[in-house]
């Protein structure tokens, strides 16, 4: 029973489950059976390969196929046997190692077809043409992928079928011919999805993802790679992220970079805020000096990174959910510890100590709503927008009840979600104007934010010559023409900065979307001056917020 029960988690693509049942049934057999031990094993082993820990699944395959083969033939079951080899043979193939891989699909072919195992022909005929093809040979490779394809329509095999065509989009890929990928990449992942196998979906996913992008169609790349991902996380397919490691990438790690650039980029912009004319005249060199604003120790950082950290804590610990009044009476409490609060953000704990209701009161227009924002738009996926909206919206009133700073921070927290999973900025700029669009409908008010940057992304927006004020819409529209401008995390910082007026703003922000694309190891490998800078939580801190809130996004998506 266990082992019936393991055999269908592995097909389902829950690993952890199939390797639960794998263990239990190896705890319960008897030493003295070889075989079954071996089966048990080799389930064992397939939960490692498919989580990603290859060493380990070839070493506990390698121990299967020793305790098969200490038995005579005459007792070697000789289904468990083809299917150790078989499971050897595709580690091979993922070390590309491929005449072992070929080796061992040899020799399970050979096995399945003395024990008529129709299935595992097809199977191992499939695997017999990835090793040809790994190893230069294409045209026998073909002959193995058409005898197989031949054999699934005889047989009825729709899944097997599904595999096959998803190999030939991978293989169309590879030749340039996305369009065609594409197409075989979406009748796969139909099937798989009707087979209900989840490994198999997440893989096709991905290819799709790549063939999209490939194939001019960066929204069904971006909208297929997320899936994808949050997939990836929640279920423990490290496998993907072995074999496609610019694809599958790690939220978390990209979130952490996020929130260190947007630190780095708060703290440059610091000692220019309010300097227009200074910043600039200023060179590059001078700006990344970091030069101690007065009153303030050099490198510090601004209520900006403190309010963002400070809603990323809220929104981790509540599953991506906001509680504005929890997040007021937090507010509340650190006032004293946040250094240069805005008028409108301390207006606001004026009345929440009051006891006045945050939500109705009259709000200037201001951007510290979307100042902090991006931590939204980390845990709440991109196709999660309407719940976006309304927790940003919620969020957001509880310090900024104007319209315009509630559409603005609306448009911040899409462009995050949207830039954490690799958005260019071309589909970044139109997320926004969307965006805008329904944020401004949302809120009763003018679409005015999103004809701003409908100019932008007509080429007839420019920032004002006078420095980037308060205003909601300015500082957006300053952030995403610095953002879309560059895709160098170091000059779409300085470009922030010499846009003078609200400086660590913009530039916290530009860096919380560039950076959103890096890890914080890259943030600062870009950043030389980010040894600096002195934000106000510890790196290790940073992180696990950033892991807390991967995980929150992954899991509502999948």
């Amino acid at each position: 029973m266990l082992i019936r029960l393991a055999d269908i988690a592995l097909y389902l693509g829950d690993f952890s489950e199939a390797q639960r049942y794998g263990r239990s049934a190896l705890d319960l057999a008897s030493t003295s059976d070889a075989s079954l031990r071996a089966r048990c094993y080799g389930i064992v082993a397939a939960t490692e390969y498919f989580g990603g820990d290859i060493r380990a699944a070839e070493t506990r395959f390698g121990t299967a196929l020793e305790l098969l083969e200490s038995l005579s033939e005459a007792d070697r079951d000789r289904v468990i046997h083809s299917t150790i080899l078989a499971n050897l043979g595709t580690v091979a193939e993922t070390k590309q190692e491929w005449a072992a891989a070929e080796h061992h699909h040899r020799e399970a072919l050979r096995l399945r077809r003395e024990v008529a195992d129709a299935r595992g022909v097809l199977q191992s005929l499939h695997a017999l043409g990835r090793a040809r093809l790994g190893a230069g040979d294409r045209d026998d490779a073909e002959r193995y992928f058409a005898e197989a394809g031949q054999l699934a329509e005889s047989l009825g095999e729709t899944l097997e079928r599904a595999k096959i065509w998803h190999t030939r989009a991978e293989l169309l890929l590879r030749d340039g011919d996305a369009s065609r990928a594409r197409e075989l990449a979406i009748s796969a992942l139909e099937t798989f999805t009707l087979s209900r196998t989840r490994y198999d979906i997440t893989h096709a996913r991905v290819t799709l993802s790549r063939a999209a992008l490939a194939s001019g169609q960066e929204r069904l790349a971006v909208q297929q790679g997320a899936l994808a991902r949050s997939a990836v996380q929640v279920m423990g397919y490290g496998l993907l992220c072995v074999l496609y490691p610019q694809d599958v990438f790690d939220l978390a790690a990209r979130i952490d970079g996020a929130l260190t650039a947007y630190a780095c980029g708060d703290a440059l912009g610091l000692p220019w805020e309010g300097r227009p004319d200074a910043s600039a005249r200023a060179t590059s060199g001078q700006i990344e000096q970091l030069p101690a604003r007065e009153g303030w120790p050099r490198g510090a950082t601004s209520d900006d990174t403190a309010l963002t950290l400070l809603v990323a804590h809220h929104l981790a610990d509540r599953d991506g959910d906001g509680d504005p009044a929890a997040f007021l009476a937090d507010l509340a409490e650190q006032e004293a510890t946040i250094r240069g609060l805005g008028p409108t953000t301390t207006a606001a704990i004026e009345r929440f100590r009051r006891g006045s209701e945050a939500v109705g009161s009259p709000g200037r227009a201001t951007n510290g709503a979307a100042m902090r924002a991006l931590p939204i738009g980390w845990v709440l996926p991109h196709d999660q927008a309407e719940r976006r909206r309304q927790v940003t919206i919620a969020m957001s009133r509880a310090t900024h009840a104007d319209p315009a700073a509630l559409v603005a921070a609306c448009v911040i927290a899409a462009c995050a979600s949207w830039a954490l999973e690799g958005a260019s900025p071309s589909m970044l700029l139109e997320a926004a104007i969307e965006e805008a669009h329904e944020a401004a409908q949302a809120a009763t008010t003018e679409p005015r934010l999103a004809e701003m940057l409908t100019q932008m992304s007509a080429g007839t927006w420019e920032p004002p010559t006078n420095g980037i004020s308060l205003d909601p819409y300015e500082t957006v529209a300053a952030v995403l023409w610095c953002a879309t401008r560059t895709t160098a995390l170091c000059d779409g910082l300085v470009n922030a900065v010499r846009l003078g007026g609200d400086t660590d703003t913009v530039a916290a922000l530009v860096g919380g979307l560039i950076g959103g694309k890096l890890t914080a190891e890259q943030v600062r490998a870009e950043l030389p001056w980010h040894q600096l800078v002195v934000p106000p939580e510890p790196e290790s801190a940073i992180a696990e917020t950033a892991a807390a809130l991967a995980t929150s996004r992954a899991i509502q998506s999948v």
